[in-house]
């Protein structure tokens, strides 16, 4: 090719490594392939142990490799939690029916009061209408006796006498009309006052037996089982026992809080408890709803027979877990006949529980990567990646599910402001430094053995550019042009010429190019070995 009159030299060396965003990561040694200007009788095409390689059209990617390592997702911590003693809450329902008893009483005072008063009422009453029929009688004869100027008279003088003793008396009555009146007003609002306190006695002790009810839990006060580290544990099988009774694992991602029973207010925990007793075969009639009814107390007891328990109908605080999933056992902090947070409660006194049971993990597989925030741009969630396992040979494609937004330290320090000429993370005085990461959890698309292996060191390699078919040739295909650029020696019917090219897209093995009269299965050379 008389065009290219710049010397060529060849690549001895084989592109290789790892690519990033088109720049080829390990350089292209350039050597003349005779010593000699190729115009000076070396054959253009002079290569030492060449084959030839066919021009493909492919998709091509570019990627990073990380690393990071197999865990499982999510982070759980089961506690016996502490709570009320079944003694706490018959004392408080024993107060409320005395505040029952006491109500009932004072009401019935206040009633047989109220009796009382408006008979005085009433008689007081009989006596004003009496006495006021008799001044008027009286008045009429007064006004008879002293008619036709006979007011001296000693008739007129009787009858006056006479209306001026009703009129006191009617004013005596009339007193005691209104005295009994008043006491009759006096007496209802005491008596509704002390009615209204004892109401509210008993509403604020009903509030807390509602309170009680809510944390009373199981009165054990020894682990009689607790489970192996490592153990997967599913739905309805038991994750500890206290005093012989099972804790329950059941499915949900609303925390066990407070207990259940009827009268119980409404809530999301009460929704997904119906949920689990549907799943597990015991809610034959039972409707989904947040509501605690007493179908739900027939499916609990039909569950807690099943179970080996008290069938009461109702779950005390602490007696099930909710965790999402399955989960799997990482830590167990008490030992067999361990006492629970100290033993349990005396009389009268709080009840027993407090204090972590054990730890977990879920039963999903996933890879944890401490990204430098350099890389952190070329990924994002939904991304897909490819993980190398641990015998370094097989793989699985993987999906990016978080990528943190806290750079931290390795060592888990936050980072620093640094200076202008300092890391964030250098150490200071010692003249270590290195780059912050962030986390990303990626998740598995499919299992594959040896992907559940826990901690174990894998590779994940994140794709950075990628283009579709495309025409691409051997990486080590290419040849440097001593003014600048590569080249490939085309070969055709035995004869190779050089042919200069563009470069694209680099992969480990191939790279795009494109080039005058270079198409799909045109022939180029490449080293041998």
């Amino acid at each position: 090719m008389a065009e290219l009159s710049v010397r060529r030299v060849v690549a001895v060396a084989v592109i290789a490594g790892a690519v990033v965003g088109g720049a080829v990561a390990g350089g292209v040694a350039a050597l003349s392939a005779t010593g000699k200007d190729p115009g000076a009788g070396a054959s253009p095409g002079a290569r030492d142990s060449t084959t030839t390689a066919a021009a493909v059209r492919t998709d091509l990617t570019t990627t990073v490799q990380v690393g990071g390592s197999i865990g499982y997702d999510g982070s759980y911590t089961i506690v016996a939690p502490s709570g009320t003693s079944t003694q706490q809450v018959i004392q408080a329902q024993q107060t409320i029916g005395q505040d029952q008893q006491t109500l009932t009483a004072d009401q019935q005072s206040a009633a047989d009061a109220s009796d009382a008063d408006n008979q005085a009422i009433t008689v007081a009453q009989t006596d004003v209408n009496g006495i006021q029929s008799a001044l008027a009688a009286d008045m009429t004869q007064q006004a008879q006796a002293c008619a036709g100027g006979a007011d001296s008279s000693t008739g007129c003088s009787q009858a006056t006498q006479k209306v001026t003793q009703d009129q006191t008396q009617l004013a005596q009555a009339e007193q005691q009309l209104a005295t009994a009146q008043s006491a009759a007003t006096s007496n209802q609002h005491q008596s509704q006052a002390k009615v209204d306190s004892d109401q509210i006695t008993l509403q604020n002790e009903r509030a807390n037996l509602a309170s009680l009810q809510a944390t009373e839990v199981n009165p054990g006060t020894t682990y009689t089982w607790l489970p192996e580290v490592g153990a997967v544990i599913t739905r309805d099988q038991t994750v500890y026992s206290l005093s012989n009774e099972p804790v329950a694992l059941l499915y949900g991602s609303t925390p066990a809080y407070r207990a259940f029973y009827v009268g119980m207010s409404d809530g999301a925990d009460v929704g997904e408890l119906a949920q689990d007793l549907v799943a597990v075969g015991y809610g034959a009639g039972l409707s989904p709803g947040n509501h605690y009814s007493t179908a739900t107390a027939a499916a609990v007891k039909a569950w807690q027979t099943a179970l080996g328990v008290p069938a009461t109908g109702e779950i005390l605080f602490g007696a099930v877990v909710f965790e999402p999933g399955p989960i799997r056992v990482t830590s167990v902090t008490p030992s067999v006949g361990a006492s629970v947070g100290g033993g349990g409660g005396s009389a009268g006194g709080g009840g027993s529980g407090g204090g972590t049971v054990l730890t977990a993990t879920s039963t999903t597989s996933v890879v944890t990567v401490d990204l430098d925030v350099t890389q952190e741009y070329l990924v994002k969630p939904g991304d897909t990646v490819t993980i190398t396992l641990p015998d370094g040979t097989s793989s699985v494609d993987g999906r990016i599910e978080t990528v943190g937004n806290v750079a931290t330290c390795p060592g888990g320090a936050s980072t620093g402001s640094g200076s202008a000429d300092q890391s964030p993370c250098s150490s200071g005085g010692s003249g270590n430094s290195s780059t912050p990461t962030v986390p990303v959890t990626i998740t598995f698309s499919s299992s594959r053995a040896g992907a559940t292996l826990d901690q174990a060191p894998v590779n994940v390699n994140i794709t950075t550019q990628r283009v579709d078919n495309v025409l691409a040739v051997p990486v080590n295909a290419l040849l440097a042009l001593q003014g600048g650029g590569y080249g490939v020696d085309v070969v055709t019917n035995g004869t190779s010429r050089l042919v200069g090219v563009t470069t694209g897209v680099y992969s480990n093995t191939l790279v795009q190019i494109s080039g005058s009269g270079i198409t799909a299965g045109t022939r180029v050379e490449v080293p041998s070995s």
